[in-house]
């Protein structure tokens, strides 16, 4: 079994990584720790121990962004994913139900239990790449591409509050045509989401699409800093999908040309800019839960 994780999640996280793969020694698990050195550096890592066959898992020690790049790698083989939930928000673990306590967690990967999902594929300007929970494009998206990397280590998910109040003075809103399903539709900002959680535990859409091969859109109507705001305390209250200028729709493909250089974020992670095009890939993922 191969565990993937990013060094640069400091001590801390580095001292429960190595406690967790004595947890699966002990379930009678052969583990090794590879750490990755840049970005993207885990999908080669994983695509690297996909091609070796030498193992049953592959465990992404990390956030939704650390899980996405394993994911890459591990696309199209039958290698079960597993998730040690140490990043920041952690939501496609909170959304499969991943016990956030190591033991038993280690203990439901030596089982062999799995399930299977469908992640979904984006182009954007810095390429194709899967995301196993959410595309942001807009005002979120923004947000993501601002946010200090090292307040992000220092106070984790406050770092994203302190970013988000910096950008509803500086971000203009702009208008984009959203094609969803080949029918355009206008909005201030959209997230394309497989699951029903958001940022953690917040509920975003009435339903999960996890299991299925499309994804919830879910546009939002209407520009400028109040209705940021206003959005924001539906989501915290979990009444966003109730909002009248809040449209969820069902789809297999998005895309978005108009207008250009819009910032796009895909599980917590930058990701370039738009046009962009987000469908289904071929094969789905198997994730230990």
């Amino acid at each position: 079994m191969t565990v993937i994780m990013n060094p640069a999640a400091g001590r801390r996280r580095m001292g429960r990584v190595v406690g967790f793969v004595r947890q699966l020694q002990q379930a009678g698990l052969q583990a090794q720790i590879v750490a990755t050195r840049y970005r993207g550096h885990a999908t080669i890592l994983a695509r690297m121990a996909v091609q070796e066959r030498t193992c049953t898992h592959i465990v992404a020690a990390g956030g939704d962004g650390t899980v996405a790049e394993v994911a890459e790698g591990m696309a199209g083989s039958d290698i079960i994913l597993g998730i040690l939930p140490v990043g920041t928000a952690n939501v496609l673990a909170r959304e499969l139900r991943v016990p956030f306590d190591d033991v038993q967690n280690a203990r439901n990967i030596a089982g062999g239990a799995c399930t299977v999902i469908w992640p979904g594929r984006l182009r954007s300007s810095e390429g194709e790449c899967l995301f196993v929970q959410m595309v942001g494009i807009g005002f979120d998206a923004h947000v993501v591409h601002v946010v200090s990397t090292r307040l992000k280590k220092a106070i984790g998910r406050a770092a994203y509050v302190l970013a988000t109040l910096g950008s509803l003075w500086k971000y203009r809103f702009p208008t984009m045509t959203v094609s969803v399903d080949d029918v355009s539709h206008a909005a201030a900002s959209v997230i394309v989401s497989k699951g029903a959680l958001y940022a953690g535990k917040y509920v975003l859409t009435p339903r999960s699409m996890q299991e299925h091969r499309q994804f919830s859109v879910v546009l939002f109507g209407t520009a400028g800093i109040g209705s940021s705001i206003r959005y924001a305390i539906a989501l915290l209250r979990g009444n966003l999908s109730r909002q009248k200028d809040v449209t969820i729709l069902m789809a297999q493909k998005v895309e978005i040309t108009i207008p250009c250089n819009m910032p796009v974020q895909s599980d917590g992670d930058a990701r370039g800019l738009t046009p962009i095009r987000i469908d289904m890939p071929d094969r789905a993922l198997r994730i230990a839960v």
